[in-house]
């Protein structure tokens, strides 16, 4: 099972948890088990876009473009077409 199709059930589970006929040490036990798993997964999958990410030196999403700069702004002089 692929990492975002774990998160993808085990939120499911969390939500399914409350639902369940489990008494209330057993859910809340499980609902901490869960999103510990959720956060550690999530953790994993940043780790690889970050990974990713380096590897796209040239991409960086704050870096300013390159183009020509828009040209300034002129007022409309009477007359002039």
């Amino acid at each position: 099972m692929s990492k975002e199709m774990s998160v993808i059930v085990l939120g499911l589970l969390v939500a399914l948890v409350p639902l369940s006929g489990f008494p209330e040490s057993g859910r809340t036990a499980l609902i901490a088990v869960f999103g510990i798993a959720i956060a550690v997964i999530g953790f994993l999958l940043r780790g690889e876009v970050l990974a990713r990410g380096s590897k796209k030196s040239d991409s960086h999403p704050f870096v300013e473009s390159s183009a020509a700069p828009a040209p300034a702004y002129h007022e409309h002089e009477e007359g002039a077409e």
